[in-house]
This record gives C-alpha cells, sequence and structure tokens, in this order.
C-alpha cells in the first residue's frame, strides 16, 4: 500500500493501489448502483428513456424552429446525431456529478480507515460508464428506423475514442472531488459550468455547423476541446459525420493527457491532508 509521505509526487502509485483493491472498486460500484436504481419502478428502462426522450425532444425543437442542426442531410438522419452526442454528454455529465460529491457523501468512511480514495470516484465513474453502454443499444436501432448507414469499417474506433474520453474523465473527477472536499464550493458551482458546457460541446448539433459559424483558422480550437473531440470521433466512426480536424485532435489527446496526469498528482497531495479536511 501506498502510505502517507512515501515518495510519490505523480501519484503512480495510486494506479497499483487501484488494481490491487479491483474488488473493493467493484464492491462501491456494484453498491452505487443498487443505490441508484432502488425502489425505481421503471428500473434500468430510465437509462435508455433519459437519451430517447432527449432526442425526440431537440428533434422537435429544431423542426417547430425549422433549422437543420445537424448537418445538410433531412431532419431525420439528425436523430443519430443528437443521440450520440446524449450519449457522451450523459457519460461526462453523470461521472462529474456523482464523482464530485463521492468523498464527501463518504466521508464517514474516508475519516475511519485507510483505503485507496480514489475507488470512490472511480466508482461513480464505472456507473456512468455503465449507463453509457446500456443507452448505447439504441444507436443502431435509431439509424436503422431513420435509414442512416452505419460506417462499419471504423465502427471498432469507437472503443479507443471511449476509452480516451474515460481518461479524460478520470482527470477531472480526481480534480473535482478532491477540491470539493476541501471547498465545498466546487459542489455548487459545478451544474452551473455543465449547463453551459453542455451548449459549448456538440451535443445537440454537429461539427459541421460549427465549421459554417466559426473562421476556419478558429475550428481546430473549437475541436481541442476533449469532449467535442471525442462526440465528433464518435459520429465519425459510427455514422460518416464530419472528423474533428487533425490539429484538434492533437490538442485534445494533450489535453486529455495533462488532465490525467495532473489529476493523479493533485489527488494523491490532497489525499494527505483528506481525513482532517473532509
Amino acid at each position: 500500500m501506498q502510505f502517507y509521505g512515501a515518495k510519490d509526487p505523480w501519484g503512480f502509485g495510486q494506479l497499483r493501489e487501484i488494481w490491487r483493491c479491483r474488488e473493493l472498486l467493484y464492491s462501491f460500484f456494484l453498491r452505487d448502483l443498487l443505490i441508484r436504481y432502488r425502489q425505481v419502478f421503471v428500473g434500468i428502462l430510465w437509462v435508455l428513456l433519459q437519451p430517447l426522450m432527449g432526442m425526440l425532444i431537440f428533434m422537435g425543437l429544431f423542426f417547430v424552429l425549422q433549422t437543420n442542426a445537424g448537418s445538410d442531410s433531412q431532419n431525420v438522419s439528425y436523430a443519430p446525431i443528437v443521440l450520440i452526442g446524449m450519449l457522451c454528454w450523459q457519460l461526462v455529465a453523470s461521472s462529474f456529478r456523482d464523482a464530485t460529491g463521492s468523498l464527501v457523501n463518504y466521508r464517514h468512511v474516508v475519516t475511519k480507515i485507510y483505503f485507496p480514495r480514489m475507488l470512490l470516484p472511480l466508482a461513480s465513474l464505472l456507473c456512468a460508464l455503465f449507463d453509457f453502454a446500456i443507452g448505447s443499444i439504441l444507436i443502431l436501432p435509431i439509424c436503422w428506423l431513420t435509414q442512416t448507414p452505419v460506417m462499419w469499417s471504423t465502427l471498432w474506433l469507437v472503443v479507443p475514442v471511449a476509452a480516451i474520453l474515460v481518461m479524460f474523465i478520470s482527470g477531472c473527477i480526481a480534480w473535482l472531488s478532491s477540491l470539493n472536499a476541501h471547498y465545498r464550493d466546487v459542489g455548487y458551482a459545478l451544474p452551473f459550468v455543465m449547463q453551459i458546457g453542455m451548449f459549448v460541446s456538440p451535443v445537440v448539433y454537429d461539427l459541421e455547423r460549427v465549421r459554417k459559424v466559426l473562421p476556419s483558422h478558429w475550428v481546430w480550437l473549437y475541436d481541442s476541446n476533449p469532449i467535442a473531440c471525442a462526440i465528433g470521433l464518435m459520429r465519425w466512426a459510427m455514422v460518416g459525420s464530419p472528423m474533428p480536424t487533425p490539429l484538434g485532435i492533437g490538442f485534445a489527446s494533450l489535453i486529455t493527457a495533462v488532465a490525467f496526469f495532473s489529476g493523479l498528482a493533485w489527488f494523491q497531495h490532497a489525499d494527505r491532508q483528506l481525513a482532517d479536511r473532509i
């Protein structure tokens, strides 16, 4: 185990601890999952209903406004575009929301015994990944109903893109959960930031629309948003939507690496005073 005071400034020892305690991580994940769906009549169907209803709402909104918000195709083919965006955003939003308060919610355990505290935000991330995997079942039927061709040759790229997005989320929740344990302002500010982030990222519109609005030399900066880049790459891999710029992909990858490794280092530093400050 990694004891307090050991030399590990970058926090890499936490990764070894997480692997050793993977059974405890599974226990936290299972507990959070059961709490989430306890006494819920519809049960796991909520995982499918939320992105589906979001997709229908935005399709209806843009139809009423007579706005083609996805691409130059008909409104019906806009369905898989917004569904993929909604699923990716729900993965990000659920992870951030639940993981930010995870250490505070378990403070009665954190203050009594030692265990790798990173397991708590990661358990929240696993719950969000579970919802993402279940919700992804809707994509192929929606593509079939809307007669949208599926790019079978590049479909496998969804897995590494999702892994990179998870890496970015992991770094962010390491920052957010530890900061919220010290400063509760983070939990209060997060919902407002997430509202802005949903519209800054291409959740309900395509990257093609961004390229029509932004000057060409600014598009790469928009693509540098790791969330926007991941959504764009998933849409490209699944349905052939416009791909993010190579420069944007490079910067998004760099930001992802910085977020992940800096999150590890900061969490390692904050963990030393966590039991006293929480």
